[in-house]
């Protein structure tokens, strides 16, 4: 059989370049989003839109979506830490918060994935060249967000910035229950466990949605072009397309380095915000993105082969 003309590899680093712009533009839209709208309601509509055109799509593929229960249990509850917390919170801090320091310190997801891998023993065998790349990440928002350790902003924007740090954390629980469903002994199809995930994170967004804040009317909605457009892309690119391509990369990198891609997404997000509300980026900002962009090249490039006579470090791609 003729070799492909892009390989898998290639391929694989095409979808993770794409995923960090949907994901980084995301953080405009959920702006856009929760200043007409409620934070989880906003959430919710996210959600249900990227349900509804999966279920779709994979009608239209005639996909069988059905898991065994033990199975449909654990996407649920992984539905609930990938999507339904984090979106919740997220979407509460944006509210309070720039899109760009939401995005910011959802850098700091693959730093949570690293330490709840050690601690659950079921991480990715880290070389020096990986771990240096993730303390040079993690310093570089360390320095990102040094201006907000001396905080003299508002109760509400200390309040927002706390609640997208548990998002970042939420996300990296939920990536690593993920990839215990696409790896190991369960191998569950990586489209019936986003079709899963996502209807556990509608079922909760909703119930919390319904009893903590009042929904606007449908004239507030239909009045609201903006935010409406902002929805529809959170639903279908960010969402639904984001996922499919994140737990495709779950499974062929592993959750700690496709995680990775929220290095990136916050380099994108903070020159959206500086398009659309002309947020400017600030000398802590700058130097912090050049240490995550040197933390993504370490954590991302093939080892070196050791020396003459030992096997070569082994890359998981």
């Amino acid at each position: 059989m003729r070799e492909s003309f892009i390989s898998r590899k290639t391929i694989d680093v095409i979808l993770f370049g794409l995923l960090a712009a949907f994901w980084g533009g995301s953080f405009v839209a959920i702006k856009f989003a929760v200043l007409v709208f409620p934070s989880t309601f906003s959430a919710m509509l996210r959600v249900a839109v990227a349900l509804a055109v999966l279920a779709g799509l994979f009608l239209f593929q005639k996909r069988d979506l059905r898991v065994p229960f033990p199975v449909l249990r654990r996407m649920w509850l992984a539905g609930l830490f990938a999507q339904g917390l984090p979106f919740g919170l997220l979407f509460w801090g944006e509210k309070r918060v720039s899109p760009g320091l939401a995005g910011i310190i959802n850098g700091t997801v693959p730093i949570f994935a690293f330490v709840f891998g050690l601690l659950l023993r079921n991480g990715e065998a880290f070389t020096r060249r990986k771990t240096a790349g993730l303390l040079l990440g993690f310093g570089g928002i360390a320095i990102i967000c040094s201006p907000l350790l001396t905080f003299s902003g508002s109760r509400g924007e200390l309040a927002g910035t706390a609640a997208v740090f548990l998002m970042a954390i939420c996300y990296a629980i939920g990536s690593l229950m993920t990839r215990s469903l696409l790896s190991g002994g369960a191998k569950a199809d990586f489209r019936a466990n986003a079709f899963h995930q996502n209807c556990a994170s509608l079922a909760f967004l909703f119930v919390v949605s319904l009893f903590a804040e009042p929904w606007p009317s449908a004239g507030v909605v239909l009045a609201s072009p903006a935010a409406v457009v902002s929805i529809l892309y959170l639903g279908v690119i960010s969402t639904a397309l984001a996922f499919l391509i994140y737990f495709h990369l779950i499974r062929e990198w592993g959750a700690v380095r496709a995680s990775a891609v929220t290095y990136v997404a916050p380099i994108i997000a903070v020159f959206w915000d500086y398009v659309f509300f002309r947020n400017v980026p600030d000398r802590f900002e700058i130097a912090g993105v050049a240490l995550v962009l040197s933390g993504v090249v370490l954590l991302h490039s093939p080892a070196a082969p050791k020396r003459a006579g030992l096997a070569p470090e082994r890359v998981r791609l």
